[in-house]
């Protein structure tokens, strides 16, 4: 644990993650670094030293420094840790325990995402999600809202991939029937579309509620179609479902 506790410390403070994240956009000498980031010379290397020391930027034959592979990649992982911290409050009534591993180690890839708790609003926005989408619609969900079953008919009428996943008790409509599938607990929300997605994830009471995450971001989308994947695989095909 030694080894990462030096990097979590180094990368505590403010202004040498802004170097950091400054150098991952661009090569930059000192003068440059003190002057886009607003600190001294002196500061700037000061900053810069520490990085080094750790092998987490490195100094080029021209003046300039960059990331090392070491430090871009220590950059990339701390993604996850951003976008729990920047939704504490969230994660502090949610939990992702029912998540497989290999999909948490990935909560990185929502961070580029709208957080939107106003239940009207999710309800609206999911609407024009199911509205757009062209190639595929995939939702797992507690229940499925009366005004979005024609908008789902008519987009499956247009050639759609609907696929939905709901709980056993759920009463589907006869029209979906061949394309729903059943868990014995719906523990996270998944819409994807090729265009869009959403998720929320399940509130420590285990009772339902509808603040959600939004992205058109192309990792955002990835995920919670992988994420919908593996639960499309483990849950149960009703009579008349489409294998």
């Amino acid at each position: 644990m030694e080894h990462l506790c030096d990097l979590l410390f180094e990368l505590s403070s403010g202004e040498r993650m802004n170097i950091v994240m400054s150098l991952l956009q661009e090569r930059l000498k000192l003068s440059h670094i003190s002057q886009k980031l607003d600190l001294t010379v002196t500061e700037a290397s000061r900053h810069l030293q520490r990085l080094s020391n750790l092998q987490l930027v490195s100094k080029d034959v021209d003046g300039t420094f960059s990331p090392t592979p070491y430090g871009e990649l220590a950059v990339s992982l701390l993604s996850g840790l951003d976008f729990i911290s920047e939704n504490r409050q969230y994660f502090l009534e949610h939990t992702v325990s029912n998540l497989p591993y290999w999909f948490v180690n990935r909560l990185g890839e929502l961070s580029s995402s709208t957080y939107e708790i106003d239940t009207v609003k999710v309800l609206a926005h999911c609407t024009e999600i199911f509205e757009k989408a062209e190639d595929y619609i995939w939702v797992q969900s507690h229940l499925l809202f009366p005004d979005h079953v024609p908008i789902i008919e008519d987009r499956i009428k247009n050639g759609v991939d609907f696929r939905g996943i709901f709980p056993e008790n759920f009463d589907s409509p006869v029209t979906l029937l061949p394309v729903v599938r059943t868990r014995h607990h719906v523990e996270l929300r998944i819409l994807t579309t090729e265009k869009e997605a959403m998720t929320g994830f399940l509130h420590l009471t285990r009772k339902p509620e509808y603040s959600a995450f939004f992205s058109e971001n192309p990792k955002f989308i990835k995920w919670c179609k992988e994420v919908y994947h593996y639960y499309w695989e483990g849950s149960k095909p009703t009579s008349i479902s489409k294998e």
